[in-house]
């Protein structure tokens, strides 16, 4: 009986319950959505930098490089493989001199953009979250005020205040109400998780990037040392 009084309250709620219906699907298949990129990320991230840029270390370019492209999900192997595509070269993967320090800034500008296309990549829909997060309790609100004007409509409509005139319109009121909150705390929620995620990616980004660039350094020292 009483679910199927709420069902009934939510049917009458007309756009407003609409409305906070379609926000709540998109919210949900939002937070999904962000969810599986981050699990994914995640798991592609273990181990990554750290095999990577010790494989750097050895001079094992090949390996670096394949290593980031078989983790093709984790944002630090995308990060680490751009400056490595920037910096090999085939012949002679780091040589010293002014050839170097030119690759080596072209690696730190592909790192970089590497960097943001992530951030932008990790931060898709996040927008979307701040927005319903903030939104949907005006919208419930609006469905609220709607409510209690219909319930003074039905006590002019028949004349009287009795508990039953008013209740149905309350209870729409509260109903949206609660609409509202549900689809604004897990959007808000889920937003704060999210960002806390990407700020921590993109802090192992330029710990990877930066770390990339004194490992290539140190490697082409001891080229260049080998050499002489």
């Amino acid at each position: 009986m009483i679910g199927q009084g709420i069902f009934q309250i939510v049917a009458q709620g007309g756009i407003t319950m609409v409305v906070l219906a379609v926000f709540s699907v998109f919210s949900l298949a939002v937070i999904g959505e962000r969810f599986y990129t981050f699990y994914k990320a995640r798991q592609a991230t273990e181990q990554v930098a750290e095999k990577g840029l010790q494989y750097v270390a050895d001079g094992k370019f090949a390996e670096a490089l394949r290593l980031c492209q078989q983790n093709d999900g984790s944002p630090i192997a995308k990060v680490l493989k751009a400056g490595l595509l920037a910096v090999i070269d085939r012949d002679d993967p780091v040589i010293v001199g002014t050839q170097f320090s030119r690759r080596l800034e072209s690696c730190k500008g592909a790192m970089q953009r590497a960097i943001s296309a992530e951030i932008a990549r990790l931060e898709r829909y996040l927008g979307s979250l701040a927005t319903l997060g903030n939104v949907s309790p005006f919208v419930g609100l609006f469905g609220t005020v709607l409510g209690i004007i219909r319930a003074f409509e039905s006590i002019a409509k028949s004349g009287s205040g009795g508990i039953g005139t008013v209740s149905a319109g309350i209870a729409e009121a509260l109903v949206a109400t609660a609409a509202g909150l549900f689809v604004a705390i897990p959007a808000v929620i889920a937003y704060n998780y999210f960002v806390g995620r990407v700020k921590l990616f993109t802090a192992a980004m330029d710990s990877a990037a930066s770390e990339l660039v004194d490992r290539l350094l140190d490697r082409a020292a001891h080229h260049g040392s080998e050499r002489g």
